[in-house]
């Protein structure tokens, strides 16, 4: 019995399917955005992408370790647990996830929501807990062209810059002029009282060596009110800072270890804080000028979509801090349209054909 094509099963059944498949694709379709200052994060990010290469031929050449990636892009520079430059307990997950070069992109977008740009001076505290954050917060300067007055300590919580052989110091160091122009003018040991309290003598030694190596304005000064005041009149000279952007936990700079965790994380603004801070640079600077508080990893990643911890297989250059997604994408649903429609017509057609042709021809035979 003959059938034209469009009233065969097969042919109507693969029509439904292709027509499902179709909506599926048009619905889940989407449009991709790039955010505002797209080009700024990119170059951030490859800034800082450079900046943890370079410091991987160092590592390499020095024979610290191998230089290789094991956990996610430069995990090299997790540093041992224990150390004689050790200060304090860490998280291996928050210094692996300041490592991420997205990081760079999303210290940028902070950067850019308070509006600054090459005309801003701002004043940095870091310290060597977090060497994944101190060179974003370096990348994101320098893509933005940026001017910092900047504090460094030493010492190092577990997995930090822990490796004596290559303090925070010396990597800052190393990275000046060769991809950053901004490092630090002034530096301590940092820990227990700025002084290493919980270093032995040995990592005390190491710290000064390093100090001394960057030819940076020593500060080594236990008394709290003297030592803030140091650092302010830094920071202070010249233009006036508009930010201050704190890495890790600096004594002075925000306080006992139960203060900085009670200080919330990221953008924090002038009288945000509904307790008072102790006597700190952070208790001052809030009252005239916002603070960026990079602390608190896993919270502050979660807000920015970043993986906390990244992996090996971890792209830079993706995620919400580059893209905007919105919902339906009108040339994948325009094309899901016309492919539905072709196929329909497609098939009409051949039907028509074959009907005419059936009717044309010289068997009498009933079209059903």
């Amino acid at each position: 019995m003959f059938r034209p094509q469009i009233q065969k099963t097969r042919i109507l059944f693969s029509l439904a399917i292709l027509t499902i498949v179709m909506v599926y694709w048009a619905v889940n379709s989407y449009e991709q955005h790039e955010t505002y200052g797209f080009e700024i994060k990119v170059t951030a990010v490859e800034k800082m992408e450079s900046a943890i290469n370079l410091l991987r031929e160092e590592f390499i050449n020095r024979g610290i370790n191998n230089g290789k990636d094991s956990l996610a892009f430069g995990s090299f520079l997790l540093g041992p647990q224990r150390s004689i430059i050790q200060t304090t307990r860490g998280s291996r997950d928050s210094k692996l996830s300041t490592l991420n070069p997205d990081f760079a992109a999303m210290i940028t977008e902070m950067l850019i929501e308070l509006e600054l740009d090459s005309s801003s001076k701002v004043a940095v505290s870091y310290t060597g807990s977090y060497p994944g954050g101190n060179i974003a917060v370096l990348s994101a300067l320098e893509a933005m062209n940026i001017e910092a007055s900047i504090i460094s300590s030493c010492g190092s919580s577990s997995f930090g810059a822990t490796n004596p052989e290559m303090t925070w110091i010396d990597m800052e160091n190393i990275l000046f002029n060769k991809i950053f122009s901004n490092k630090s003018g002034m530096a301590s040991i940092g820990g227990g009282n700025d002084l290493g309290s919980q270093m032995g003598n040995e990592g005390i030694v190491i710290c000064e060596k390093s100090i001394s190596n960057l030819e940076v304005i020593p500060i080594f000064e236990k008394n709290r009110e003297y030592n803030i005041n140091q650092r302010l009149s830094f920071f202070n000279n010249g233009s006036k800072p508009e930010l201050l952007i704190n890495v890790g936990g600096g004594i002075f700079t925000m306080g006992d270890s139960l203060t900085r965790n009670m200080i919330p994380y990221g953008i924090i603004y002038p009288h945000d804080l509904e307790f008072d801070l102790t006597n700190s640079i952070a208790s001052k600077v809030l009252l005239t000028m916002p603070l960026i508080n990079i602390n608190h990893i896993k919270d502050l990643t979660f807000i920015y979509n970043l993986p906390f911890p990244p992996n090996i297989d971890t792209k830079p250059r993706n995620g919400t801090l580059f893209y905007i997604k919105t919902e339906y994408n009108r040339k994948i649903i325009l094309t899901a349209f016309l492919i539905s429609l072709l196929s329909v017509l497609w098939i009409g057609i051949i039907s028509h054909n074959e009907i005419n042709k059936r009717m044309h021809s010289s068997e009498p035979e009933s079209i059903l």
